[in-house]
C-alpha cells in the first residue's frame, strides 16, 4: 500500500473541542432547530422488496443554519460552529461510510468534508468550506451507508488502506492518487458516490478532491484523488459509496458533459439548460430525499477535467439540479463535465 506525502494532514479529537477557525465569507450561526424527519412514503410495487423493508437508508437534508429539513434516521442535528456541523442518528454510525454534497447557496461552490462523530458514535460530523478553504456556513446532503441497506460502500484512509466497507470490498492502491476498490458484486450498473473524508473523528484539513469512473472489471470503481490545481496526490481520505439500480428508495444517473443519460432508472431523462447547469428527472417523487453527487467518468476513461459539484433546486417534486464548476485554482466558472448522481430516499 502506498503512504500518503503529507500534503493532508489531520489530528484527532480525543475530547470535545472545536477550534474557531475564520472562514473566507461572512457568515451567521442561528441556533440549534429540530426538525422532524420526513421519509417518502414506498411505492405499492416496493413494498414488498426484502432490501428496502429490512434497513431504511439513513440521511439528512440540512439548512444553513443547521435546521434538519428532511431526513431518515436522524435523532437531532448540531451547528457546532461556522461551518460546523453534527449530525446524530437514532443508531451507532461508527462503522459506516458519510458521503456528502452542498447545496448551492452562494455565487461559489462550497466544499464539504465529513467524519465519525465528534459528540458520540451516533454523530456524523460535517465542514463546510469555501473556496479559499475557510469554514462558511452551508447547507448539504448527508448519506450514511453502514453495509446492511444494499449500498456497498468503502472507506480509505490517509495511507491508502481500507478502513473499513461492505462484506467482501478489496483495494488496490495503483499509485499516486488512484485507487481500485472492488465489491463482492457487480457495480458496473450504478452511480459512483465519493467525499474526501476522515477515517475516524479527525478533521480534514487541506481540501482535496476525489474523482470516480468504471474499474477494469464489473465489480471495481476506480478512484482518483487531486489537489486543487487538479494534480494527482496522495494522503487523501475518502468513502465511497454505490447507489445501484436494484435497491428500493435509491435512484441513480450517470450523466455525460453534453447532459445526455450514460446510464439511470427506467424513465429517468437529463437535460442541461445551460453549461455546467443540468436537471436529472425521474418518474418518482423525491420530495425530502438527499441528492448527493461526484464528478466521475461515464466509462473506465482517465484521466478526467477536475470539477465540483453542488445540488440546486428544481422546478419539479421529480427533478434534481445538479451545477459543476471548475476547480478554484484553475477556473471556477461554470463547466460540462460528466457526473454520478445519487438520490436516498
Amino acid at each position: 500500500m502506498g503512504k500518503g506525502d503529507g500534503s493532508m494532514k489531520r489530528f484527532l479529537i480525543g475530547t470535545i473541542v472545536l477550534a474557531s477557525v475564520t472562514a473566507c465569507q461572512d457568515s451567521t450561526t442561528a441556533p440549534f432547530t429540530p426538525a422532524t424527519s420526513a421519509p417518502v412514503a414506498l411505492a405499492e410495487s416496493e413494498a414488498s422488496n426484502p432490501i428496502a423493508a429490512a434497513v431504511p437508508h439513513m440521511y439528512a437534508v440540512v439548512a444553513l443554519d443547521g435546521t434538519l429539513t428532511s431526513g431518515r434516521g436522524v435523532a437531532s442535528v448540531l451547528h457546532a460552529g461556522t461551518g460546523q456541523y453534527e449530525v446524530t442518528f437514532t443508531s451507532n454510525v461508527q462503522s459506516c461510510g458519510y458521503q456528502a454534497t452542498t447545496i448551492n447557496a452562494y455565487s461559489q461552490a462550497l466544499d464539504v468534508f465529513t467524519a465519525s462523530g465528534h459528540f458520540g458514535s451516533q454523530g456524523v460530523f460535517v465542514e463546510t468550506k469555501n473556496q479559499g478553504g475557510g469554514l462558511t456556513d452551508g447547507p448539504f446532503n448527508l448519506v450514511v451507508t453502514c453495509g446492511n441497506d444494499g449500498i456497498p460502500f468503502a472507506v480509505v484512509d490517509y495511507a491508502a488502506q481500507l478502513v473499513r466497507g461492505s462484506p467482501g470490498v478489496s483495494l488496490a492502491y495503483l499509485g499516486a492518487g488512484r485507487y481500485n476498490v472492488t465489491f463482492a458484486t457487480s457495480v458496473s450498473s450504478c452511480s459512483f458516490i465519493a467525499t474526501v473524508a476522515d477515517p475516524g473523528a479527525g478533521l480534514v484539513l487541506a481540501p482535496s478532491y476525489v474523482y470516480t469512473g468504471s474499474g477494469p472489471n464489473a465489480n471495481t470503481i476506480y478512484v482518483e484523488t487531486k489537489n486543487p490545481g487538479g494534480g494527482l496526490q496522495d494522503g487523501v481520505p475518502f468513502h465511497l459509496a454505490a447507489i445501484c439500480p436494484n435497491v428500493v428508495k435509491l435512484r441513480y444517473a450517470v450523466v455525460r458533459g453534453g447532459g445526455t443519460i450514460q446510464r439511470a432508472n427506467p424513465g429517468t431523462t437529463s437535460t442541461r439548460p445551460a453549461t455546467g447547469q443540468f436537471v436529472v428527472t425521474t418518474s418518482q417523487n423525491l420530495t425530502g430525499c438527499a441528492r448527493i453527487a461526484t464528478r466521475g467518468s461515464t466509462n473506465t476513461g482517465v484521466p478526467f477535467t477536475p470539477a465540483r459539484m453542488e445540488i440546486v433546486p428544481a422546478a419539479s417534486a421529480n427533478a434534481s439540479g445538479v451545477w459543476m464548476r471548475g476547480l478554484p485554482v484553475l477556473n471556477p466558472a461554470f463547466i460540462n463535465q460528466a457526473f454520478h448522481l445519487g438520490v436516498v430516499c
